[in-house]
């Protein structure tokens, strides 16, 4: 979702800049010939278009690139996966000790309270019968 709009946002520059603003300067816009934008549709061609598909190219490369060399790191730590025990009790139990969206399922159907290792947040613990 963030990406592609990301991205259609960046392109459209190059398709609907209609050159009323020019380049940002320290002192204002610059609306000389030469700095004014204007979009392929307004009749600026295709330059400021491959501009900003360069550019949104060059992010995506790089959040990509990133984005993998830090899961391979942290799969590297072992740490990527849950364990064994936490897949089959499910994550939210697991990790926070109760279920999710109760209130979906018209209560806490399938689960009683348990008087060991309450819970923070409810002050009792959640464990499956």
């Amino acid at each position: 979702m963030h990406g592609v709009c990301g991205i259609f946002g960046t392109l459209s520059l190059g398709l609907f800049a209609t050159g009323e603003y020019g380049a940002p300067t320290p002192l204002g816009a610059d609306n000389s010939a030469g700095a004014v934008v204007t979009g392929l549709f307004y009749g600026g061609g295709a330059n400021q278009l491959i501009a900003q598909a360069i550019g949104s190219a060059a992010v995506t490369a790089a959040t990509f690139a990133c984005g993998m060399a830090l899961m391979y790191a942290v799969k590297a730590t072992g740490t990527l996966r849950v364990s064994k025990e936490g897949e089959l009790e499910g994550l939210d139990l697991h990790e926070h000790g109760g279920p999710a969206y109760p209130e979906l399922t018209g209560g806490i159907s399938g689960y009683t309270a348990s008087p060991s290792g309450e819970s923070a947040a409810s002050g009792v613990a959640i464990v499956a019968k």
